[in-house]
C-alpha cells in the first residue's frame, strides 16, 4: 500500500493504490450483453447504478464510504470495465483518499466485478462480496424528442429531460458526469474546488420536484462543506417512494420536509423550467437529440 499525501484545505487528502475490486487472471466471466445489468441496485450498505457505458458504485464499510467509477468497454462483444476514477471517505475524519490502481487492474472483465445469481447482483470486493436487488430497471433508447413544456406536462418534462447520461467534462482533473433514471439522479464531480459524489431520489410533478439524498459526499473548498453520509438501511430508503405534498411547494419558500427538499416552479416556456432550487434557481433546459454531451438515452416511465 503506497501513500502520498495531499494538502487540500485544512483536510488531509491521501491518494491510496488498493485492489479495492478483485480480479483474477485465471478466472474468465465473460459478459456479451448488459441488458440485464441495467439498472439502480441496492443492499443496505450499498447502491450501484448500470448503464451500457458506466458503472458508478457507492459501498459503506465500517467508518468508510467508498465510490467508485468505472466505464464499460465492448471488445469483440466482451464487455470489461475500465477504471475512471474513486475515492475513499473517512466519516470519523472527514478526510478522503483517491484510489489508483495498477495498469493491470484497471481495465478487467467486467464478469469478474459482478455477476448475475438468482436475480441478484453479486458485487465482488477485495474483503467482501456485496449481494444487491435491482430496484428500478433501466431501459436504453435512441435519441428521441422530448415534450415540450406547457400547462399539465411540467411534471413529465422535469422527470424525461433529466433521463440519460450526461457527460460535462472528462478530464481527470476537472471531471462531471450525471446519471438520470426515472426515479434517481446520481453526480460524479471532481476539480480542485469540489469533490461531489451523490445518489438522491427524485419525484417530479406540475407544481415542481421534491429531491431527496441518501448519500452525499461533499468536499467544498468555496463554501467549506465538508459531509460524508449515507444512510443507515440504504436499500429501505433508495426504494422508497417519495409522497408528495403540494401545499408545500411555494416559489419564494424552500422547504426542507422529511421526504425531501421541495424545489418550485417559478418560471416556464416549451423549452425551459426553472425551480426555487433553495438560494439558487435551477434551470433545466429540454435536450436535444443531437446534444453532444448527452451520451445515454434512458426510456421515460410514469412513477
Amino acid at each position: 500500500m503506497n501513500l502520498k499525501k495531499k494538502s487540500w484545505g485544512k483536510m488531509i487528502v491521501m491518494i491510496i493504490t488498493i485492489g479495492l475490486f478483485v480480479s483474477s487472471c485465471t478466472n474468465k466471466e465473460i459478459i456479451k450483453d448488459l441488458y440485464p445489468y441495467l439498472g439502480v441496485w441496492a443492499n443496505q450498505n450499498s447502491e450501484l447504478v448500470q448503464t451500457e457505458k458506466y458503472t458508478l458504485i457507492f459501498v459503506n464499510q465500517s467508518e468508510k464510504i467508498t465510490t467508485i467509477l468505472r466505464r464499460n468497454i465492448n471488445v469483440s462483444d466482451t464487455i470489461y470495465s475500465e477504471f475512471v476514477l474513486g475515492y475513499v471517505f473517512d466519516k470519523n475524519t472527514k478526510s478522503y483518499e483517491k484510489v489508483e490502481y495498477n495498469n493491470e487492474q484497471k481495465r478487467i472483465l467486467i464478469g469478474n466485478l459482478m455477476k448475475l445469481k438468482e436475480n441478484k447482483l453479486e458485487l465482488t470486493m477485495s474483503s467482501s462480496k456485496q449481494i444487491l436487488d435491482m430496484i428500478e430497471k433501466i431501459e436504453v433508447s435512441s435519441p428521441y424528442d422530448m415534450p415540450l413544456a406547457s400547462e399539465g406536462t411540467i411534471g413529465e418534462c422535469l422527470q424525461n429531460w433529466q433521463l440519460g447520461t450526461t457527460e460535462y467534462n472528462l478530464d481527470l482533473n476537472d471531471f462531471r458526469l450525471e446519471i438520470g433514471t426515472n426515479k434517481h439522479l446520481y453526480v460524479f464531480l471532481s476539480n480542485p474546488n469540489i469533490l461531489y459524489c451523490r445518489a438522491a431520489r427524485i419525484r417530479s410533478n406540475d407544481h415542481g420536484s421534491v429531491f431527496s439524498q441518501n448519500i452525499r459526499l461533499m468536499f467544498n473548498a468555496n463554501t467549506k462543506e465538508t459531509t460524508v453520509s449515507m444512510n443507515d438501511d440504504n436499500y429501505i430508503t433508495a426504494k422508497s417512494d417519495i409522497n408528495i405534498n403540494n401545499s408545500l411547494f411555494k416559489p419564494d419558500v424552500c422547504s426542507f420536509e422529511e421526504d425531501g427538499i421541495y424545489w418550485s416552479l417559478i418560471y416556464y416556456e416549451p423549452s425551459i423550467i426553472k425551480l426555487n432550487g433553495c438560494g439558487d434557481i435551477y434551470t433545466y433546459e429540454r435536450p436535444l437529440t443531437d446534444d453532444k454531451n448527452r451520451v445515454e438515452w434512458f426510456k421515460y416511465k410514469e412513477y
